[in-house]
């Protein structure tokens, strides 16, 4: 049950670091942004071994979950310029191991019905609209970042193709898929606040969608370990 105490200490710092975004405090969010992946990490660990055994521990999400922490980290230090590329990186190792996840974990690829890419028209939307706002804008950043919404697209597409497996659909599938939907929205919202020019409750918006995409994706992850 040890996992009950990391998920509510998850959702305690997670209070306070939306309060500090809203508030644009930058000491409290020094405190309690870089202590939100290490709480959802330990919650998954823990979870995984509540319900099924340590054996059965993805070890790409944890990866993918320290590379969300490095970029975390990076994007809340003071000279933001200097560091973006580094998180974008972190965020980039973060994308390519949800990937890898998602594609290890569907064992029958023929069982997807092709009905299912219509489940990729928000994702696209979100692009379509926000991606010819911000890409002519990233001038030496343009290919970096095109590589990134790439990366996190097919992120997008390996969460959807879970529905073939049977053992994952139902709640586990729903989480990811909506937890890849909100973070497709929240980095079009920090490209968009960057290159676009910002608009109103940026930062509250786009860490509040974030963090509910890595508390989404790592819940349905979780729920999927015992299956």
């Amino acid at each position: 049950m040890i996992e009950y105490l990391f998920l509510a200490l998850f959702f305690i710092f997670v209070i306070i670091e939306v309060f500090a975004e809203y508030k644009e405090n930058k000491k409290i969010e020094y405190c309690t942004k870089p202590l939100l992946m290490p709480m959802l990490i330990l919650f998954y660990i823990f979870g995984v071994i509540e319900i099924s055994s340590i054996s059965d521990i993805n070890w790409f999400i944890i990866i993918a979950l320290i590379g969300g922490c490095a970029g975390d980290i990076f994007l809340m230090l003071e000279n933001v310029e200097k560091w973006f590329i580094f998180g974008m990186g972190a965020f980039l190792i973060n994308q390519i191991f949800y990937i890898i996840s998602f594609f290890v974990s569907i064992t029958d690829y023929s069982a997807f019905d092709s009905w299912g890419f219509f489940l990729l028209a928000p994702a696209i939307l979100i692009l379509v609209f926000t991606v010819p706002r911000f890409i002519n804008k990233t001038e030496d950043m343009k290919i970096p970042v095109l590589v990134y919404m790439t990366a996190i697209f097919i992120m997008h597409v390996a969460a959807l193709l879970r529905i073939a497996d049977p053992r994952i659909q139902g709640l586990p599938f729903v989480l990811v898929y909506v937890g890849s939907i909100s973070f497709i929205f929240s980095d079009a919202c920090i490209a968009v606040n960057k290159w676009a020019g910002e608009f109103i409750n940026a930062r509250l918006i786009i860490m509040t969608t974030y963090i509910l995409a890595q508390f989404y994706i790592t819940l349905g992850v979780l729920l999927s370990a015992n299956l």
